[in-house]
């Protein structure tokens, strides 16, 4: 389960914010994927698409290989996530010509390394039949949607219904996970007036007049669990309603408050998984990516002091991909 968001200062700068639930850490790596670099997809019994980076990339890869990553963006001011759909990612079958075979677990990483905008990421997807192969460490095929932002505020998701892909406007810059976007937007609908911070006034009914008990009760009623819908309701109401600031430092730290009331703590979110497992989903990380200001912000579950990386100071000249293992860490000491 995941949740992300858009936030926009000002100044027009433009974050992304997003949580990512699982069980546990799997394989999570920062990366970074230099230019110039050779990938390879897969098609059943061999190779599928292949291609050569054009923009650098850092990302979060939680399943263990540089090129499946899970979140990240690109020095162009792209951002590409994979979000979890269980029961609503029907995938076309593979092409007769493997050439054209993306492996879904490939396309985050596929537009960020080719594409500058969310337009461009869709044509080029258009390009490929994004299938989806078994993947091992899973022990199933992933059931994915593609979401996407860029450095201007556009916003859009690629879900996979009916065995196609569908390339789908996000004006509201919102996702979390099943079912497909245009059912949360309608959703939303039904929740009216909730979606807002306004406090009630008060209301006299028979002479007695009856005031809101405190601050705070613009957004009584709203779903309060874990669940899909109900944090794509209450992103909606966030973003509907934060004052985010002037510039990019005030958006990233408008996003990281944002994304506290977002934070799956372990034993809150429990149930069985597909294969049967006990699944205990918790948010194992957040990311911020400042798309104007070209920065990436992780945060661990293990370390409350968050990570950031700039992009702008950042070597993509060439080479393979290289990955680092993010610390624990504790809280920041201070001597009183």
């Amino acid at each position: 389960m995941c949740t992300s968001f858009q936030l926009k200062a000002d100044d027009g700068s433009v974050c992304v914010a997003r949580t990512m639930e699982f069980p546990d850490m799997l394989g999570a790596d920062l990366t970074v994927i230099p230019r110039g670099v050779a990938l390879t997809s897969e098609s059943p019994g061999g190779a599928g698409a292949t291609w050569t980076t054009r923009y650098g990339v850092v990302g979060m890869d939680a399943v263990g290989k540089p090129q499946w990553l899970t979140d990240g963006m690109n020095e162009a001011g792209l951002y590409a996530g994979a979000l979890y759909m269980p029961g609503f990612a029907s995938y076309p079958e593979p092409d007769a010509d493997a050439t054209k075979n993306l492996a879904v677990l490939d396309a985050v990483t596929f537009v960020l390394t080719q594409a500058s905008t969310v337009a461009g990421a869709f044509e080029l997807l258009a390009t490929r039949t994004v299938w989806g192969p078994v993947n091992a460490m899973l022990g199933a095929t992933p059931p994915l949607h593609i979401v996407l932002h860029d450095a201007t505020g556009d916003a859009g998701v690629v879900e996979f219904e009916d065995a196609a892909a569908q390339y789908r406007p996000n004006p509201l810059g919102v996702a979390t996970n099943a079912p497909y976007l245009d059912w949360h937007y309608d959703n939303v609908r039904n929740w009216l007036p909730r979606i807002g911070a306004a406090n009630p006034a008060p209301i006299e009914i028979r002479g007695v007049t009856f005031a809101p008990l405190a601050q705070g009760q613009g957004f009584v009623g709203l779903p309060g669990d874990s669940g899909s819908a109900g944090r794509f309701l209450r992103a909606s109401a966030y973003v509907a309603t934060m004052r985010v600031g002037a510039g990019a430092p005030d958006a990233e730290q408008a996003s990281l408050h944002a994304l506290n009331n977002f934070d799956i703590p372990a034993g809150l979110m429990t149930g069985t998984a597909p294969t049967g497992q006990e699944q205990d989903d918790q948010t194992k990380w957040s990311s911020i990516s400042s798309l104007s200001a070209r920065r990436y912000i992780v945060r661990l579950q293990s370390n409350p002091t968050p990570y950031v990386v700039e992009l702008d100071a950042t070597d993509f000249s060439g080479g393979e991909p290289r990955q680092v293992t993010l610390a624990v860490g504790d809280f920041q000491p201070i001597a009183v």
